[in-house]
C-alpha cells in the first residue's frame, strides 16, 4: 500500500511539503540563527537611529518584512511558522482519533445498521459543523474559566469535542464499508471454517480497508484544518487565551492572545480589526489554505491508488 502511494507524484508532493513544513517549524530557531523568545516578542513601537518613534503597531509587510506584525507587534512570520506545528498536529490528532473511535465502535458490531447514528447525521446535515462546534467550545471555555482548568485539561476537553462531532458520520460511512467486505464469499468461507472475528479483522478486513483509511484519513485532517478556522474567526481559541491590554494607561485596549499559538488563534484575534490590518488575517490564511492544498494533493494521490487498484 504505502509502495503504491510512494508511486503517485501528488501524494509524494503533498507529503514533503507537510513534512518540511513540520520540521522547519520545529527547528525554525536553528535554521534561521535567530532566538526564539527575541523573535516573538511584542514590538509596540518602531524607532529610527536617532531613538524617536517613528510607528506604532500594527506594522505592514512593507515595514516588517516579510508579513508584518499583529496588532500587538509580533511578527507574523515568525508566529506562523512557529504555530504551524501546532495547528497541524492538532488537526492530525483529531483527525487519527475520528478514523480510530470510528472503525472500532463499527468492528465491536459490524452487522448493526446504525440506523439511531444515521438519523442524528441525517438531522445535523443542515447546521454547520462549525455551529456544533461553537455551541459546546464556548460552554467548555466557559467552565474553564469559572473552574480554573489547566491547560492541558482544557485542550483534551477541546479535542474530545472535536473529535466527538465528527464520529457520527465516519461510523455511518464504515458501517456501510465494513458489511460490504464480509458479505464477500472469501470472508464468509473463512467464518464457515471456525476463524475468529478478530483473525478476519486484522487479516482480512483492515488490510481491505486500508487505502479508504488513508483516504478518509486525509479528508478529516483537511475538514479539522477548516473547522479550526472557523472557530478562530468565532473566536474559539484551542486552549483559551490571555488578556493582554494595548495602548496607553489613559486608553487601555483589551486584546486577546491565543495560549496554544496555532493558526487559527492568530485569524480570531484579529478578525475584528481585519480593514485596519488585512495582512494579519491574511497571512495565516494563506497558510492554511497552502497546507490544504497540500494535502488535497495527497487526496489525488490516494484516490489514484484506489483507482488503479479497482482496475
Amino acid at each position: 500500500m504505502i509502495i503504491k502511494l510512494m508511486k503517485q507524484p501528488q501524494f509524494v508532493i503533498g507529503m514533503l511539503f507537510i513534512a518540511c513544513l513540520l520540521i522547519f517549524s520545529f527547528y525554525w530557531p536553528s535554521l534561521l540563527d535567530v532566538n526564539k523568545k527575541e523573535s516573538l516578542k511584542l514590538l509596540d513601537f518602531l524607532y529610527d537611529k536617532d531613538g524617536k518613534v517613528i510607528g506604532a503597531a500594527p506594522f505592514p509587510p512593507s515595514e516588517i518584512p516579510p508579513f508584518g506584525t499583529d496588532l500587538a507587534g509580533k511578527q507574523l512570520f515568525y508566529q506562523v511558522i512557529d504555530g504551524a506545528k501546532y495547528t497541524i498536529i492538532i488537526a492530525i490528532v483529531i483527525a487519527f482519533f475520528r478514523i480510530l473511535f470510528s472503525v472500532g465502535i463499527t468492528l465491536l458490531n459490524p452487522k448493526s445498521n446504525f440506523s439511531y447514528l444515521n438519523d442524528i447525521v441525517q438531522a445535523t446535515l443542515y447546521i454547520p459543523t462549525a455551529i456544533l462546534a461553537y455551541l459546546f467550545m464556548n460552554a467548555l471555555l466557559v467552565k474553564s474559566e469559572l473552574d480554573s482548568m489547566s491547560f492541558s485539561k482544557l485542550i483534551v476537553l477541546q479535542a474530545l469535542i472535536l473529535i466527538g462531532i465528527g464520529v457520527p458520520p465516519l461510523i455511518s460511512t464504515f458501517s456501510r464499508e465494513i458489511k460490504t467486505i464480509l458479505n464477500r464469499d472469501y470472508i464468509i468461507n473463512t467464518f464457515a471454517l471456525g476463524s475468529k472475528k478478530s483473525y478476519v479483522y486484522f487479516k482480512h478486513v483492515l488490510p481491505e480497508l486500508s487505502t479508504k483509511l488513508f483516504l478518509l484519513f486525509a479528508q478529516q485532517v483537511i475538514q479539522s484544518l477548516i473547522l479550526l478556522a472557523h472557530l478562530g474567526v468565532l473566536t474559539i481559541f484551542i486552549g483559551g487565551s490571555r488578556t493582554l491590554m494595548l495602548g496607553d494607561f489613559l486608553d487601555p485596549m483589551p486584546y486577546n492572545i491565543p495560549l496554544a499559538g496555532e493558526w487559527a488563534g492568530i485569524i480570531g484575534m484579529s478578525f475584528s480589526k481585519l480593514q485596519a490590518a488585512p495582512w494579519v488575517i491574511l497571512t495565516p490564511l494563506s497558510f492554511f489554505a497552502i497546507t490544504i492544498f497540500a494535502l488535497n494533493l495527497m487526496v489525488q494521490g490516494i484516490q489514484n491508488c484506489l483507482e488503479t487498484n479497482k482496475t
